[in-house]
């Protein structure tokens, strides 16, 4: 006898999205992709830095300490990419909180918000 588990919802914090804007679902559709660089976002309403690559943490860190902002961690998706490389961003620096839209799923109805971790023992 078998049984089949559901997935366990695995998010850091998340929120339902009240659509402002319009985001892009489908190909072909207004506004940013979900689940990307584009449709990634600080509470606060604050440009995010993004890095990515070697060093990528110490280069969060030392942007955060001198914009006084928080280093946050890609736990999202390996799809949240700069336009101008290929491997997935690691961290992002902001002053608010960071969050990803994302498509619903087993867990969430609707869009959502998906919030990234912030780094533990950051002395920014």
């Amino acid at each position: 006898m078998s049984s089949m588990t559901s997935p366990r919802h695995s998010c850091y914090r998340c929120v339902p999205h009240e659509v402002q804007e319009p985001v892009r679902q489908q190909e072909g559709e207004a506004g940013p992709e979900l689940e990307s660089i584009d449709s990634t976002f600080s509470d606060e309403g604050d440009e995010v830095f993004f890095t990515s690559g070697y060093s990528a943490r110490e280069i969060a860190q030392k942007h955060a300490r001198e914009c006084g902002g928080q280093v946050y961690v890609n736990n999202i998706s390996r799809r949240i990419r700069r336009h101008d490389l290929t491997v997935p961003v690691a961290y992002a620096v902001a002053r608010g909180p960071v969050y990803t839209l994302r498509p619903p799923d087993g867990h969430h109805y609707r869009i959502y918000r998906s919030y990234w971790p912030p780094l533990k023992g950051d002395a920014s």
